[in-house]
């Protein structure tokens, strides 16, 4: 049995270190995944686990994570105090893993099958990009499409945030929005959520194909991208606040879009747990 690793200068810390930074995530082509649960649904979801490190009270959680793998994993174990050093957060999970990206290239996109996607225009704080990512998952959404002005999705703080949701979803990056309405001219609608838009979200029809476009925490869905969509959509506020953080915003228009399609369906929502059946 190994002694664990307790140098700082040790290839495996170094490596694990260097994955904090987004130039060096996409140069390797991998991320960080933090804790069991979120490094099961990995696994399970057939993204590839490539190394894992954890501590002493975590080694049968590792050995459970090596068998359910299908190709062989590298596994180091630390000491608390280089666990704690390599974690993101305040209290480490004491197990941390190294996956595989798993975005889908533009082209790859089924545009010509997907009847409801989430743009993401320039959101660049990384807790509400993983919130996004999270409420695309949650509603179903045929792929969650990020311009290039996004936030990293493969942030820790993403990671975190989004709650498995990239092992889920559909996700693409790096997308301009007037290629994407190119691409879906004639086929789909481009609805923008913006406090500028003059149709109250419950007024348009979404029963058909759309996407819904959010934009930038502070500015909004920019000028240039605007024009390319086919409308706005604004959320009323009765309440004193100016607006609503834009995951929420998206949350509620989002669901405003299934009760629709199932209404239309004649459909009772389905209310379950991810492990149930409708």
């Amino acid at each position: 049995m190994l002694a664990p690793i307790t140098s700082r200068n040790h290839d495996v810390v170094k490596r694990f270190r260097k994955l904090g930074r987004r130039t060096y995530r996409d140069r390797s082509g991998t991320f960080l995944v933090e804790g069991l649960n979120l490094l099961q649904e990995a696994v399970s979801s057939g993204a590839t686990l490539r190394e894992i490190v954890y501590v002493e009270p975590r080694a049968e959680e590792a050995a459970f994570l090596r068998q359910r793998s299908d190709r062989p994993v590298q596994s180091h174990e630390l000491s608390q105090p280089l666990m704690d050093w390599i974690s993101d957060v305040v209290t480490s999970q004491g197990i941390i893993g190294v996956v595989d990206q798993v975005d889908t290239d533009y082209g790859d996109v089924p545009l010509d099958e997907a009847t409801l996607l989430l743009v993401a225009d320039q959101v660049r704080d990384p807790g509400n990009l993983g919130s996004l990512l999270r409420i695309a998952d949650a509603a179903g959404v045929d792929a969650f499409v990020m311009t290039a002005g996004c936030a990293d999705p493969y942030n820790p703080k993403v990671v975190r945030s989004a709650a498995g949701a990239h092992f889920h979803v559909r996700m693409s990056r790096g997308v301009e929005i007037g290629r994407l309405k190119s691409d879906c001219a004639g086929r789909f609608s481009l609805l923008g959520l913006d406090p500028r838009g003059e149709t109250d979200y419950l007024a348009a029809d979404m029963t058909g194909p759309v996407g819904l476009v959010v934009g930038n925490e502070a500015f909004g869905i920019v000028d240039e991208d605007v024009d390319q969509l086919d409308g706005l959509v604004s959320i009323a506020m009765p309440g004193r606040a100016e607006s609503l953080n834009v995951a929420s915003a998206a949350a509620v228009v989002l669901f405003e879009a299934l009760r629709q399609r199932n209404a239309t369906r004649g459909q009772v929502p389905c209310s379950r747990r991810a492990s149930d059946g409708c």
